[in-house]
């Protein structure tokens, strides 16, 4: 008969509260690297049951450790476990391990670690408590010196890395590089230093946005920095291809030329079109050349922290019932359970007050439908009615913004000048959720090279482009393609897109007032957003769709000097904001676009100062 459990504790107060607490536990990669424990490795196989598990690999006190990783537990802000399923250690059957987190004061919480084991005899059970009370106290030893920082207010809360391997003279010949082209000193110095100084796999792997939000820094300078940094041979940046449930990537490529229209999980069991919005994002590293940095992991990829999207994750038995306890603020959610793509949407309102809701997981899915509870704590009733163990998960609906989408940096100018052969596959074409597009054209552009002479014209329209694409540079927006006189622009900002237009109208005027013996320009401007698809037209990429049609149409509709925009853009609350701080006339009407089968409600907006004199032809 093997003994019973063991079960082995510690308590530590941290002057943080809860939420931050759990920001920094919850990184169990970087947690377990600061204890000192040994690097993993994680490789996927079928059971003889044909269901696919997680094989973790290590090596510790002279032992060489395998075991299967069952699925993380965790509730945000309350605890975090994981149990290991040991297959070539002699003395373990399995230990679960993890931490618990209650607030004591509202800056102040009590933190608890646990581990449970369970050996395969009583020689195991003393080297097991041996063993595993040695991680606890390296564990509580982190927690204590995490809590003299706290007091001593550092905020460097894990240990920089202990060796790096880099090399000195050519980082130094790439930071001369880049100091000399237009990029953020100070976000540049950053990342110099993370370079230099930080862990293996905070170079291996970075985001940009993440980095800029710890940093206190602009997310877009960041970006247009990495960027750069590529060009110059700093940094290698990787396309990575996410699962939608899940979220982590599934298959990684270093060109757009190289993905693919449809991707697969294995852990989630789906096959999935990828997108530009949600599914690929950018990511970077640093250049084998500069630093030689390992992947290494320390912790499984299901960890809380690689999974911020998920609020709550619970293992249920065969047949379990269960009470889940959480903390929900107001918007959209998901409940799901592993390997099914069968979902029950919850929705968090504060117009509602019940606090309770039933969950039901089946042997085909969960039970689908919708649950309606109110902000704040939130109990859900949990029942597994399989015959075997499911994996629920609660998640938010939304993916959060901490990504560089393919969608938002193939938008930006930068993006487009540095990587110009950064294009998807011919033939490929990859779905945008949303983008806003800009087409203008000059008015009247014909009559003015038979007028003023194609020399003198051409000189006009050259220059305008000038103008234009500055503005859509300045905005954060691309220019696409020029037809003629005519300008077709993405932005990944819908407010930044019309703030673009607008300012375009203003310093078309200026020029105008500043070369009077130039003929005027009056620009013509129309803008819509939504869905469209991303392709390769001659080695560009390039957008295609009714959401590009309509925006064509909406500038065939301009009289010049005005900006015509679409219900979708006038609906978006920041682009509402914008136009009341603008002294603009708004004109409210329908029209039938050439080409598309519905009526569109459009606005004009036209400087106050020129409404009196535009005539709608």
């Amino acid at each position: 008969m093997a003994p019973k459990p063991v079960t082995l504790t510690h308590q530590v107060r941290i002057d943080l509260p809860v939420e931050q607490v759990w920001q920094i536990l919850s990184q169990t990669s970087k947690v377990n690297h600061a204890v000192g424990l040994p690097a993993l490795s994680f490789t996927e196989r079928t059971n003889p049951n044909g269901e696919r598990e997680i094989v973790g690999k290590s090596h510790k006190f002279g032992f060489s450790i395998q075991w299967v990783e069952q699925p993380f537990e965790w509730v945000t802000q309350q605890y975090s476990q994981v149990e290991r399923v040991f297959e070539r250690t002699p003395f373990l059957r399995s230990l679960v391990t993890g931490s618990r987190m209650q607030a004591a004061a509202p800056d102040s919480t009590i933190v608890e670690s646990y581990t449970t084991i369970y050996p395969r005899d009583i020689v195991g059970k003393i080297m097991g408590r041996f063993l595993v009370g040695k991680l606890i106290k390296d564990h509580v030893r982190y927690l204590q010196g995490l809590a003299d920082k706290v007091a001593a207010q550092q905020t460097d809360y894990f240990p920089p890395a202990r060796r790096v391997k880099s090399d000195g003279p050519t980082l130094v010949e790439m930071t001369n590089r880049l100091r000399n082209l237009p990029v953020n000193q100070p976000i540049l110095n950053r990342l110099l230093t993370l370079i230099r100084t930080g862990r293996d796999e905070d170079v291996a792997t970075m985001r940009p946005f993440v980095l800029a939000d710890e940093w206190g820094v602009n997310r877009l300078e960041t970006l247009r920095l990495f960027l750069y940094a590529t060009q110059a041979g700093l940094l290698d940046m990787n396309w990575d291809v996410l699962c939608p449930n899940c979220r982590v990537s599934q298959e990684t490529t270093s060109t757009l030329r190289d993905l693919h229209k449809t991707a697969h999980c294995d852990v989630c069991h789906i096959t999935y079109d990828t997108n530009f919005d949600e599914y690929v994002e950018l990511r970077f590293a640093v250049n084998p050349s500069v630093r030689q940095a390992s992947s290494m992991m320390f912790c499984a990829m299901g960890s809380p922290a690689l999974n911020q999207h998920i609020v709550a994750q619970q293992r249920l038995a065969a047949g379990e019932a269960r009470s889940l306890s959480v903390t929900l603020e107001s918007g959209g959610y998901h409940v799901r359970m592993l390997g099914s793509e069968q979902r029950c949407t919850l929705r968090i309102d504060p117009a509602l007050t019940t606090t309770q809701s039933s969950i039901t997981l089946t042997a085909n899915g969960i039970q689908e439908g919708v649950a309606e509870c109110a902000p704040g704590p939130v109990t859900l009733a949990c029942a597994n009615t399989s015959a075997s163990e499911q994996l629920l998960i609660v998640e938010r609906d939304a993916w959060g913004s901490a990504r560089v989408s393919a969608a938002l940096v193939t938008t930006l100018p930068e993006f487009r000048t540095l990587f110009s052969s950064e294009v998807l596959a011919p033939g490929l074409g990859m779905a945008i959720k949303n983008l806003t597009i800009l087409f203008s054209d000059i008015k009247n552009s014909t009559p003015m090279y038979e007028q003023f002479g194609d020399s003198s014209a051409y000189a006009v329209v050259r220059d305008h482009f000038t103008t234009l694409f500055s503005a859509i540079e300045q905005h954060d927006g691309s220019v696409v393609k020029t037809v003629g006189d005519a300008v077709m622009a993405v932005f990944s900002n819908p407010v930044e897109a019309v703030a673009a237009a607008l300012d375009i109208h203003t310093a078309i005027e200026q020029s105008n007032a500043e070369r009077p013996d130039r003929p005027p320009l009056s620009i013509k401007i129309g803008l819509h957003c939504g869905p469209c698809i991303a392709v390769n037209a001659n080695e560009v990429l390039d957008y295609f769709g009714t959401t590009v049609n309509a925006a064509a149409r909406a500038q065939s509709i301009s009289v010049g000097g005005d900006t015509v925009i679409t219900a979708d853009l006038m609906n978006i609350a920041g682009v509402e904001h914008l136009l009341t701080s603008r002294q603009l006339e708004i004109e409210r009407f329908t029209r039938d676009l050439k080409g598309l089968s519905q009526a569109y409600t459009l606005y004009r907006l036209k400087p106050l100062e020129q409404a009196a004199e535009l005539v709608v032809e």
